[in-house]
């Protein structure tokens, strides 16, 4: 299946470099493996704490992911992916209007709002394929990020209280949403 289902978008970055956020390509799984493991380094942003699946399971995923089911983008700034997202469509009839979402950067890149960039896509595509519900899980204690997604007008539907410890100290997992 596969294929370019977003074509890219650009802005230019307060420096004068330029973003540009496109679907992920099999070529990209290397450089999404790398990233995504420097951020779970950090111990603070993602649940895991390193990416278990193989660059080819990666490559065959950007490969063959149905359109319709599953988009995967990624941000580059100089022609280097800096981070991406991911929005899989619920797999079952009674969840296909639903969608869960995940977005990462690379830590010197965080607070040029290309997570807007790569949200603001995930949430066309959404609306393109159907989509009724876009949601997520983000620890409580990463105020950018919860500022993002309520900027972008999703809201708290639950709060898991204490459901992680990060390096030693309970945080809860707070569980939004945007309907379309």
């Amino acid at each position: 299946m596969g294929g370019v289902v977003t074509p890219p978008t650009r802005r230019k970055l307060p420096d004068g470099r330029t973003v540009v956020v496109r679907s992920a390509v099999p070529d990209d799984a290397a450089a999404w493996i790398r990233n995504f493991n420097e951020i779970a380094k950090e111990r603070i942003y993602v649940m895991t704490e390193s990416f278990s699946r193989t660059v080819e399971e990666i490559r065959d995923q950007f490969r063959d992911s149905d359109p319709n089911s599953a988009l995967w983008l990624v941000a580059e700034v100089d022609g280097r992916a800096i981070g991406g997202a991911t929005f899989l469509r619920g797999r079952w009839t009674k969840n296909a209007h639903t969608a869960d979402l995940g977005v990462s950067l690379l830590a010197e890149f965080r607070g040029l709002r290309i997570g807007d960039d790569l949200m603001r896509e995930g949430i066309e595509w959404a609306r393109r394929v159907g989509v009724r519900k876009l949601k997520l899980g983000v620890f409580a204690s990463n105020e950018r990020a919860v500022r993002l997604y309520r900027r972008l007008g999703f809201v708290e539907e639950g709060r898991l209280r204490g459901e992680v410890m990060l390096d030693g100290r309970s945080d809860d997992e707070l569980l939004m949403a945007l309907w379309l």
